[in-house]
């Protein structure tokens, strides 16, 4: 059962967001594109596995629980957990191209491109022994027994993995499905554990991760973003305001809300309050009744009153980009 089905990293929204309005000059851009790359490479790797524990889940007792993120006792953040009739499963993804050997002593990942460029990297072991200790102290907080063990997987062929014999079992995606099939059909002697009490105490002390706006993260002066409404489709224009609507010249696009995906901007990249007057600045509105009333639509909480109302734009995780 996909009981926390797959769910977007919560940092892709506003990188996506801070790429577009970084001027491409701008000394951090190489970088936030970077990370940018790396989370929605996580992303993708970790769905792919999500998927093909779905073909497991049929006729099975298990659950699958995707971004698990504790932060008592032991501040904890799981890619991916399966939840057996005997065991908690923790799978670590690495969605890592090139040659990676994991070397054992000292414990390092050693990634060779095809280029010859080389990057050493914590090996997944030193996570998954964090991971393990903090659900463990989890586990006992609330009087559980249940056995922990964890699997790194690499999602995709374009890895070639070298792997000095270590601690836990490193596999590709296509492995994983027969590996569990064959943990649980050799644990049967085992007694079982309450997987359905495991899983829903997992998700219900399960808290969101709240990054700050990437301004504050990334040291970037706000007067480096791009102000303005840009079209949603190409994200090269700037639209134009035309029968009550905004206008792509490029495009030839009508979108009607395009102003709430600006909010959703300044909010995760600059604050999360925003008045009035602010408004019509980084909408680059000339008519101030058409800002106040764009941010009362968007927004469902206020404070203070008159020209010293602040509206809220984060509102039930509403500052995403999709």
């Amino acid at each position: 059962m996909l009981l926390k089905p797959f769910e977007q990293a919560a940092m892709i929204a506003g990188l996506r967001a801070l790429v577009h309005r970084l001027d491409s000059s701008h000394p951090l851009h190489i970088k936030i594109s970077q990370d940018l790359q790396q989370l929605e490479a996580g992303d993708f790797g970790e769905q792919s596995i999500i998927r093909e524990l779905q073909k497991l889940s049929r006729g099975l007792e298990i659950y699958i629980l995707h971004n698990i993120t504790l932060f008592e006792p032991v501040p904890i953040q799981l890619d991916v957990v399966v939840i057996t009739p005997y065991a908690v499963v923790i799978i670590e993804s690495k969605n890592i191209r090139g040659n990676i050997e994991l070397k054992r002593s000292p414990r390092q990942m050693v990634r060779v491109l095809e280029n010859g460029d080389k990057h050493i990297f914590n090996h997944p072991e030193i996570q998954l022994d964090e991971y393990i200790f903090g659900l463990s102290e989890f586990f006992k907080q609330l009087n559980l027994q249940a056995e922990i063990f964890g699997i790194i997987v690499f999602p995709f062929n374009n890895a070639e993995v070298y792997y000095e014999e270590g601690k836990y079992p490193v596999l590709m995606r296509r492995e994983l499905t027969y590996f569990l099939r064959q943990h649980i059909n050799n644990s049967k002697s085992k007694s079982k554990i309450p997987t359905s009490k495991i899983a829903n105490l997992l998700l219900k002390h399960h808290r969101v991760f709240q990054t700050p706006p990437l301004c504050i993260h990334y040291n970037i002066d706000p007067k480096a973003i791009k102000k303005g409404i840009f079209c949603r489709h190409c994200y090269q224009f700037k639209l134009i305001r035309q029968k009550q609507s905004w206008f792509c010249p490029k495009c030839k696009i009508y979108d009607k809300t395009a102003a709430n995906q600006a909010l959703q901007d300044y909010c995760v990249l600059i604050n999360e309050k925003i008045n009035t007057q602010t408004a019509r600045y980084f909408l680059e509105l000339s008519n101030r009744h058409l800002a106040k009333r764009i941010v009362q639509e968007y927004s469902n909480e206020k404070e203070g009153h008159n020209n010293q109302t602040v509206y809220y734009l984060k509102d039930r995780q509403r500052c995403r980009r999709n």
